[in-house]
């Protein structure tokens, strides 16, 4: 079956839905028993998944969790009410007090806020490694206390490719699980599992919703780590709000058609950029002169619509501040994903690995625009700068 054909079919099923084309918004915590043997059978039950209650039977959240699971050809999916609440499970779910944790220095923002300001009060160790300088000495990084090895290929911002098959097949040798946050390609353009990825993070919020109008994140997992991540979902209390779980649902039959327009203006305005007089370096992996983009092409089938450039020279805010007055198209915001397009000016201090830029660094997200729009939109604002 081909991407456009499943994606409309995967995550519905009329004959359930009554007839209708869409799935239906099922709302509510209480579930009724049919008899009491069923009520003694599920205390019973241990079965993290069966019992009758909102946080676990709802129709509509299970079409979703196996819809992106066929997507990811995983065993199995968990969904949760944001991206943000989606990483903090694998962390709780494989580390306790004493342990250590390997992630790389180019990670999310909050992923590293999260580990920094929580995770490690719970008596973790969070080691950031460098994500191509440190590759080929791997093995040494890991030890004896290493417990959960956390990726983001590639990295937020500055977009570093990692070489995922080198570290999880080191990782399965020294019996670590693997987690890759995989937002940017999603599940069309990158095959975590395929690469030796254990467990998956998507942040739906983006491009699985696809319209900027809800926060939903998703944990795909291999059959060995299943469970722990369900068990550590439902101990947290982690569950999505029916809506958003339609809406999600609703984005899904779209994804393949919006991914491709989003890929191409990205592209076009990369390779427009990557010779203005203004600009030294763009970071987007695929294009031929970024680093590790052999990886990025053996790895992934496609590339997404964020990417970064970098300027030659080091402007002030307040010029920084009159180039973005002059944008029409692209607006100040956080996250992407949507139709609209957006610029970031991302600050990378925390990082334990300092990025050198001869200038300013500038983070775009390609939506759905008019690609020649876009770009003279970009190109009206640099002008401010000469």
């Amino acid at each position: 079956m081909k991407i456009n054909t499943k994606l409309t079919k995967v995550s519905r099923n009329v004959k359930k839905q009554k007839g209708f084309i869409n799935p239906g918004i099922y709302k509510g915590s209480t579930m009724i028993f049919d008899n009491f043997d069923d009520y003694i059978n599920d205390i019973k039950n241990d079965d993290d998944r069966s019992t009758l209650y909102g946080i676990n039977k709802n129709p509509s959240v299970d079409q979703l969790e196996k819809a992106v699971s066929n997507l990811y050809n995983c065993h199995d999916t968990v969904v949760a009410p944001s991206g943000l609440a989606a990483l903090i499970v694998p962390f709780f779910a494989f580390l306790k007090q004493g342990d250590e944790v390997l992630i790389n220095d180019t990670v999310y923002s909050p992923t590293r806020t999260f580990c920094e300001k929580l995770l490690k009060n719970y008596g973790v160790t969070i080691n950031y490694f460098h994500p191509f300088k440190d590759i080929n000495k791997f093995e040494k990084l890991i030890n004896r206390k290493t417990k959960l090895i956390y990726l983001e290929s590639p990295g937020t911002a500055t977009f570093e490719i990692l070489d995922i098959p080198k570290i999880t097949k080191i990782a399965k040798r020294k019996k670590i699980p693997t987690v890759m946050d995989n937002t940017w390609a999603s599940p069309l353009f990158c095959d975590p599992i395929k690469l030796g990825i254990n467990i998956i993070i998507d942040a739906g919020t983006k491009y699985i919703n696809g319209h900027s109008d809800i926060l939903i994140g998703f944990v795909s997992s291999d059959k060995k780590h299943s469970k722990q991540i369900r068990v550590a979902t439902k101990t947290l209390g982690i569950c999505p709000g029916s809506e958003e779980v339609y809406l999600a649902l609703r984005g899904l039959p779209t994804l393949n058609l919006r991914m491709k327009q989003i890929e191409t203006n990205a592209l076009k305005m990369a390779i427009k950029l990557s010779n203005h007089p203004l600009v030294d370096k763009i970071y987007h992996p695929a294009l031929d002169t970024s680093i590790n983009h052999h990886i990025w092409k053996r790895d992934f089938s496609g590339s997404s619509g964020l990417f970064a450039f970098s300027l030659k020279n080091l402007h002030s805010q307040d010029k920084i501040k009159k180039m973005f007055s002059k944008l029409k198209i692209f607006k100040l915001g956080y996250s992407w994903g949507g139709y609209d397009s957006l610029i970031t000016f991302p600050p990378l201090s925390k990082r334990k690995f300092k990025s050198q830029f001869k200038g300013n660094l500038i983070r775009l997200y390609c939506g759905l625009e008019d690609s020649e729009d876009q770009i003279k939109d970009i190109f009206t604002g640099l002008k401010v700068l000469n």
